[in-house]
């Protein structure tokens, strides 16, 4: 995939679930995908619903990184590593 349909992915994973949130935070969103996409790195479908459950304030920012990494603990087998 190209760079630029890399970013129109992270973008329609956003569509998809701009029925449930405000303008103001889809506009928020959008600018991290902008942002991400200049750095060469684009969001999944999971990140783009976990940024919005911190937009609907069904999770803390604080919360969501340790579920994050908690998610990649499971996924890398690392069970009893802390970071």
């Amino acid at each position: 995939m190209t760079w630029h349909q890399k970013k129109a992915q992270s973008i329609a994973y956003l569509d998809k679930y701009k029925d449930e949130i405000s303008q103001e935070a889809y506009d928020r969103i959008l600018y991290v995908i902008g942002i991400y996409a200049i750095e060469d790195m684009f969001m999944t479908e999971e990140d783009v619903k976990d940024m919005i459950r911190v937009e609907k304030g069904e999770i803390t920012t604080d919360a969501l990184i340790e579920e994050i990494k908690e998610r990649y603990r499971k996924k890398w087998n690392m069970a009893g590593q802390q970071n």
